[in-house]
């Protein structure tokens, strides 16, 4: 009878694994992210760092029918390994847990290596893993300025319009994508506008739709939120 239960499980459980023979020996290595850097007239100093993941390696076999061992087994030996296989390729996030251990991780396979030898049905396997560790990054929103006729522009508060002044070059599409992160937009600067794009083009002896629009140095154009 075995005491200590190792289980290898994804999905909550929908696929599972209960080692049948324990590896001789469970090691975890966790390292620390310490730096050691040199200082000039001082020499090496050791500044401390965040905890690192957590690695384990598993070796043992998988028995075969004629194995004592096979009565712990619930699959063949090959049924296992590529069970383990179809883990790792898939990328599935493998809950490890040690009944004796307190150990309950989420980890992910790194390495398989299993071999048999000549006259022996069993699998003998090494199975390496590492921690798993979700990243929770909080997103930072930071106010864009947009530079025109040479000053900084204040970045608009919360649903309020900004405005832009002209300067030589300007397209509406490229203000649009400059703002908006698209060129399509122009026609939202267009309808929010068009009484000065018109009006401008009409003292500059244009209609604004001989050449798409025209639009003119100086002018200061409202950019709908």
């Amino acid at each position: 009878m075995k005491d200590r239960v190792i289980e290898l499980s994804v999905n909550n459980r929908q696929e599972y694994i209960e080692l049948p023979v324990n590896p001789a020996t469970v090691e975890f290595t966790e390292k620390q992210l310490n730096q050691t850097i040199t200082l000039l007239n001082i020499g090496e100093a050791n500044l401390k760092g965040g905890r690192g993941l957590k690695y384990t390696k598993f070796t043992g076999f998988f028995p075969s029918s004629k194995s004592p061992f096979y009565k712990f087994a619930k699959r063949l030996p090959y049924e296992y390994i590529s069970l383990l296989e179809e883990w790792k390729m898939g990328g599935a996030i493998v809950r490890v847990i040690i009944s004796d251990m307190k150990i309950n991780l989420a980890m992910l396979i790194d390495e398989l290596n299993y071999s048999m030898k000549e006259g022996d049905k069993d699998i003998y396997y090494a199975l390496s893993l590492s921690e798993y560790r979700t990243l929770n990054v909080p997103s930072v929103q930071t106010a864009t300025r947009v530079r025109s006729n040479g000053l900084m522009e204040r970045p608009a508060e919360a649903g309020q319009a900004r405005a832009h002044t002209v300067v030589k070059g300007d397209t509406l599409w490229g203000i649009a994508k400059r703002n908006y992160g698209s060129g399509t937009q122009y026609t939202k600067i267009y309808g929010a506008n068009s009484g000065i794009i018109e009006a401008s083009a009409k003292k500059h002896g244009k209609a604004s739709s001989d050449n798409g629009h025209w639009i003119y140095p100086g002018d200061v154009y409202a950019l709908p939120v």
